[in-house]
């Protein structure tokens, strides 16, 4: 299991789909889930207004919609508990993964939103790589949950974990190292070879599962388009409030394509004398299809917001 945090200044919120929940809530902060379905997923939230907004604000918000109070501010507390349903697409998404699920820490303050999400790798990397091409986060952090590493939750296998802290405890992983490969081997009764191989194999795996689940440095056009099928899904029967939302996630989506695409080139090391621009265009290629795709939704389903 991992957890990702995903971070959102409040300037970059104003760019966004959501931007009008900063003038509703002064303090919004998730507490639990009451069911978790795509397009109905409900929540407990715990809410402060912004002076002059009250519960009846929220039916400004396209992706919130009120269903209970469940407790009214008592005292000096000016919070309020409320039940309230989620209907936005990086949520469904994460619903749909049926495996990674937000966690109590997920807010909206006065510094900005953050979004903390937990499960395994490979669902993560879905859910955060299309955080990232909607969105743009301002920050991205990940951890580990096993912190205690056992044959049953680890990501090695039980003989490279054995490996690994027989390793550990003798030193190999200390700056500088207290044993060398040739000790190992020796210790262990495996060719040098044999034990180099293994603790690099070791390594690696370690480190991919830290950086690989929420930090790809290029989104693929196949993860870019379940993007906007999730979309597309999620604008069916859909309000106009709701469509103005969701058009405004596919303009940023277009936009930030070719964010994606000069990273992606920049990363190839072949020369060529193509302009910045020639790159940009030459990539967008790839994208082709997502691009077409972006426009007939955007024609088929939200032409009449125009």
């Amino acid at each position: 299991m991992r957890e990702v945090t995903l971070f959102w200044k409040r300037a970059r919120l104003r760019e966004l789909d959501i931007a009008e929940v900063l003038d509703i809530f002064k303090h919004l902060e998730f507490l639990s889930y009451v069911k978790r379905v795509p397009k109905d997923v409900r929540i407990i939230v715990k809410a402060d207004f912004v002076e002059g907004k009250t519960i009846d604000d929220i039916d400004d918000l396209y992706f919130l919609e009120l269903i209970e109070v469940i407790l009214e501010p008592i005292g000096n507390n000016n919070s309020y508990i409320l039940l309230v349903k989620l209907n936005h697409s990086l949520s469904n998404i994460n619903a749909r993964t049926n495996g990674t699920s937000a966690i109590p820490g997920c807010r909206l303050d006065g510094e900005g939103l953050t979004y903390i999400i937990q499960g395994p790798p490979m669902k993560l990397r879905i859910v955060t790589t299309l955080a990232r091409i909607l969105s743009k986060p301002d920050r991205t952090s990940a951890r580990s949950l096993d912190f205690k590493l056992t044959s049953s939750n680890s990501i090695l296998s039980p003989k490279q974990l054995k490996l690994a802290k027989f390793a550990y405890d003798r030193g190999y992983f200390d700056v500088p190292k207290r044993i060398r490969v040739s000790d190992l081997a020796e210790q262990v009764g495996l060719a040098r070879a044999t034990i180099s191989e293994h603790l690099s194999r070791i390594e690696a795996i370690i480190m991919d599962d830290m950086f690989s689940s929420y930090d790809e440095p290029y989104v693929s056009p196949e993860t870019i388009k379940l993007m906007l099928e999730t979309i597309e899904l999620d604008s069916q029967d859909a309000n106009i409030d709701q469509k103005k939302g969701m058009k405004k996630m596919l303009e940023n989506i277009r936009d930030n394509i070719k964010n994606e695409i000069v990273p992606n080139i920049l990363h190839d090391d072949k020369e060529t004398d193509l302009t910045m621009d020639e790159l940009v265009e030459y990539g967008m290629q790839e994208h082709k299809e997502n691009i077409s795709q972006i426009d007939q939704i955007m024609i088929e389903k939200f032409s009449s917001l125009e």
